[in-house]
């Protein structure tokens, strides 16, 4: 049985990206990008929100992936989204740069410490598994595809932050 989220988040999918498929352990970045876009059909439905915290794709074709998946899609841009708005818009309902939602700041790039006031969490994506740099502690939430391999619902969200 399909479990569906309502609202769920994802980073650094890196669709169409040769580098980021190797180092998965894919043998194509094809394989790479259809196995990620069949899980977010699995995870998704037509009443699914779908926040992605940056690098969604290297290749503007590669974008043409997203139209199968199902329910809105918010982008959060990240160090990688460098095509004009204009194309992420064909895809996404929304594109934007950094917000606060629920208690959260939603960003790609974990924020500095001192911006936390209002908030109780930093959900972000940006730091891959296996590099040199750290997972960071509470505040922070990274929900890189590295990590999960899938989508992150808001409820796992809801209980870190409230816990």
């Amino acid at each position: 049985m399909k479990q569906f989220v309502d609202v769920g988040f994802v980073s650094d999918l890196h669709l169409g990206h040769d580098l980021a498929a190797r180092s998965r352990g894919y043998l194509s970045t094809a394989d790479h990008d259809i196995e990620i876009v069949r899980q977010l059909q699995r995870r998704c439905n037509k009443r699914t929100v779908l926040w992605v915290l940056g690098d969604v794709a290297m290749r503007e074709s590669a974008l043409d992936l997203l139209a199968v998946v199902p329910g809105r899609k918010v982008l959060v841009r990240g160090n990688h989204d460098t095509f004009p708005i204009s194309t992420y818009l064909k895809y996404f309902e929304d594109v934007c740069g950094f917000l606060r939602y629920k208690q959260m700041w939603l960003s790609h790039c974990p924020i500095h410490p001192q911006e936390m006031y209002r908030c109780k969490l930093n959900v972000h994506g940006h730091i891959h598994k296996n590099t040199r740099s750290l997972e960071l502690a509470r505040p922070y939430f990274n929900v890189n595809w590295d990590f999960w391999r899938d989508v992150v619902p808001l409820h796992t969200l809801v209980k870190f932050r409230d816990s």
